[in-house]
């Protein structure tokens, strides 16, 4: 009898609690692992996702600056205008106004130019591409908008015209600008966690 009862008697307060104590500590282990793990894959991904935006910005910048040309256009109502190319602070959200060639059209299947009216603003944190898909369009004509990157506390644009650099620059018929292309640009983002990204761009379908 006295057999049967060892036999059926379970474990003593003293196994349970230990046995809860180290699982404990395991379960504790595990959930700081797996925190670092899940916190490690966010921080890749969000360094990931700003390198591949920094290498989308890159390439529009040097297709855009690399294509520009000093031609005139009209605005959306018709009107001449009287920059043809500026950059830097344009007294409201652009950063840069140009017109660029290269506007690839496979085939001539589109009933357009190779040209496009490109701008650049800044506002609220994000940089931002306008397009639209008619040179000198009318202002029935949408505009296409790109978001390129958030997060950026300031951009800042310099010219560089062969001797000086230069914070700003207007190229159009006198007397509003100059009767050049810079022939570099330079553009540098600051952002919000104090990192700086800075490229230099040619300037000039000619050049």
């Amino acid at each position: 009898m006295r057999d049967a009862l060892k036999k059926q008697a379970g474990f003593t307060l003293v196994e349970v609690l230990v046995s809860l104590f180290i699982f404990s500590i395991l379960s504790a282990s595990t959930l700081t692992v797996l925190t670092s793990t899940l916190q490690s894959k966010a921080q890749l991904a969000e360094k990931s996702e700003r390198l591949r935006q920094n290498d989308i910005l890159r390439v529009l910048l040097k297709a855009d600056f690399e294509n520009a040309l000093l031609i005139p256009k009209t605005d959306e109502f018709g009107q001449p205008m009287p920059i043809w190319f500026a950059g830097g602070a344009l007294g409201d959200n652009r950063v840069l106004v140009l017109s660029r060639t290269g506007w690839d059209n496979p085939g001539g299947i589109e009933r357009r130019s190779n040209l496009q009216s490109v701008e650049y603003s800044f506002e609220n944190g994000g940089l931002t591409r306008h397009v639209r898909p008619r040179f000198n369009a009318l202002s029935t004509v949408p505009t296409l908008d790109q978001s390129l990157m958030k997060g950026i506390r300031t951009v800042n644009m310099t010219f560089f015209d062969g001797q000086i650099w230069g914070q700003n620059w207007l190229s159009g018929p006198p007397p509003q600008g100059v009767q050049n292309l810079p022939v570099l640009a330079a553009v540098e983002l600051v952002f919000e966690n104090g990192e700086t990204l800075r490229q230099i761009f040619r300037v000039g379908a000619d050049q």
